[in-house]
């Protein structure tokens, strides 16, 4: 994560974990989140456990006047850990499709790098695009 984040390797990085779910209340992705520094000392409320009423991206914009003007998502698919499954509420061996999405600011710094691990059989992804 700390190439994505754009900070040395040793330097430390504020990790937010949830599990998001289904309408009832199963599993469906596990999303890891790392904030560079200068973005969680400026943001206390990362570092608890509560969600963030007014979400992640306008509190932190509220709080140091940064916010994403562009994204990095790239998709790639392997087994899942033993504590993803755990996490996730699923057999192992399970294939997992992974997403790691980095957000850049207006100045190109990195403001967060999130991973999410979702079970195959509940990832789908869907492109629309023009063909001529």
């Amino acid at each position: 994560m700390s190439a994505a984040l754009g900070i040395e390797l040793g330097e430390e990085a504020l990790r937010r974990v949830r599990l998001v779910q289904l309408h009832d209340g199963s599993p469906q992705s596990l999303v890891t989140a790392w904030f560079p520094a200068a973005v969680a000392d400026a943001c206390p409320r990362l570092a608890q456990n509560a969600p963030i009423a007014e979400g992640t991206t306008n509190y932190v914009r509220r709080q140091t006047g940064r916010f994403p003007v562009e994204g990095t998502d790239i998709t790639t698919v392997r087994l899942g850990s033993d504590a993803e499954a755990r996490h996730l509420s699923l057999e192992q061996p399970v294939a997992v499709a992974v997403v790691l999405h980095t957000a850049y600011d207006q100045d190109g710094q990195a403001l967060v790098c999130e991973e999410g691990v979702t079970p195959s059989h509940l990832y789908e992804e869907v492109d629309n695009y023009p063909m001529s």
